[in-house]
């Protein structure tokens, strides 16, 4: 499924690569399918949900489109799935965790895009890459999408601060927003922090999916899943995502020192990694819960991730930060319910007590919350079932629909 080609730097571009790429073009040119250009700030092997957004619509896509990806290669290779990648070189930022990509830095395939005809630009982050798709987009006429994935607004004040450069942050990245035919986003919740960051323009919603099946015998998978993670009887609680500050996961490390003082009898399954991982072991530990914690780091294998959904009794996600993030709807997959923290974003998808839980962002609160919930086991795994009836959608459905938005946006152009 992956491969690697050097590729991305002027040292090591390989006649092997120049000749694919040319070759994409040729074939793309004459096959009588829309091009998309998808366009995104970072790329495998780093990976998180902007990421994992992006593949899943050029898996599901492939065969209606011809996708092309336009995205950082990484120490020098450019990282293949089933579909081409134009890696752009770029240089690791380790305080961000991500590679970051300069401007200029696509000047080297200048004369591969004059060859290759371009139908639509779907841009997926709004940085140095938003900018090369965003100049394209006005040079050439070609329509243009940004899917507004994030609370950007929060990222840089983490970084840098609530100052001045934040401000210039916002001004550089609506740019990118402001300057498409369309913004695209998950529901209308996060739809209103894009027009309060700014954008005025045409909007429309695409949920996240999931690529997990639903389970064909849900009950016997569950038993051998808990029987895998020695869950027996006791409770299991689970985290999945990147450990990072603004998913407030010390906040959950409070949360769950709390759980603890009061003996509840628990064990929690961290999946995942992040520049953060050391604060919330530090965490755990002035809380005195870092004995009932479990470590996996990141699982990338379908299989483990269904298996651990299918073991756990409540997935604990507080985030304020995440706008819809794709793991609530995995945990649907396999009927467990997710706890949210009260006045986030992602949210807004459920209902408190019917398909989900939604618990006021303080700690003792918060625990209180779970307390309830899980005092009642038949009620838990109905709220799981009623995730799995209201939540659960495959990628399948949504990228036909983004295929007949592609198509409408073409045509109109023309």
């Amino acid at each position: 499924m992956e491969s690697s080609l050097y590729g991305s730097t002027p040292k090591r571009r390989s006649a092997q690569y120049q000749k694919f790429l040319q070759d994409v073009a040729e074939e793309y040119n004459s096959n009588g399918k829309p091009t998309v250009l998808m366009v995104c700030d970072t790329y495998f092997p780093v990976f998180d949900g902007v990421v994992n957004v992006l593949d899943n619509y050029c898996r599901n896509l492939k065969e209606k489109v011809n996708i092309l990806v336009l995205a950082p290669s990484f120490k020098g290779d450019v990282y293949l799935r089933d579909y081409p990648v134009v890696g752009v070189p770029n240089f690791y930022c380790k305080p961000l965790g991500y590679n970051v990509v300069l401007p200029g830095a696509a000047r080297c395939y200048r004369k591969f895009f004059k060859k290759i005809r371009i139908d639509l630009i779907h841009c997926h982050s709004p940085f140095f890459l938003g900018r090369i798709a965003l100049r394209m987009h006005k040079k050439k006429g070609i329509p243009m999408v940004t899917t507004f994935h994030s609370q950007y607004r929060q990222d840089f004040v983490k970084y840098v601060g609530d100052g001045l450069l934040t401000r210039f942050l916002m001004h550089f990245i609506m740019k990118v927003f402001c300057g498409s035919d369309e913004v695209w986003t998950m529901q209308p919740a996060v739809g209103e922090v894009a027009r309060s960051y700014g954008y005025q323009g045409k909007m429309r919603f695409l949920p996240n999916a999931t690529v997990f099946t639903a389970s064909e015998d849900y009950e016997t998978e569950r038993a051998l899943a808990r029987k895998k993670f020695d869950a027996d009887d006791e409770l299991l609680f689970i985290f999945v995502g990147r450990l990072v500050e603004q998913k407030n996961i010390l906040f959950l490390a409070e949360v769950l020192g709390e759980l603890k003082k009061r003996g509840l009898a628990f064990r929690m399954l961290f999946v995942g990694e992040g520049p953060d991982h050391a604060k919330l072991l530090k965490k755990l530990k002035e809380e005195d819960a870092e004995d009932r914690c479990v470590f996996e780091g990141h699982i990338s294998e379908k299989s483990v991730l269904e298996e651990i959904y299918a073991a756990a009794d409540l997935f604990l996600f507080p985030s304020l930060y995440d706008t819809n993030s794709l793991v609530q709807v995995e945990a649907a997959s396999r009927y467990c319910p997710t706890a949210f923290a009260a006045g986030s974003t992602t949210s807004c998808t459920v209902t408190d007590g019917v398909n989900g839980y939604i618990f006021p962002c303080e700690k003792e609160a918060f625990a209180d919350g779970i307390m309830k919930a899980v005092s009642d086991r038949a009620a838990l795994e109905q709220t799981g079932k009623n995730a799995f009836r209201d939540l659960y959608i495959t990628w399948e459905g949504v990228v036909e629909r983004a295929k007949e938005y592609y198509s409408e946006i073409i045509s109109a152009r023309k």
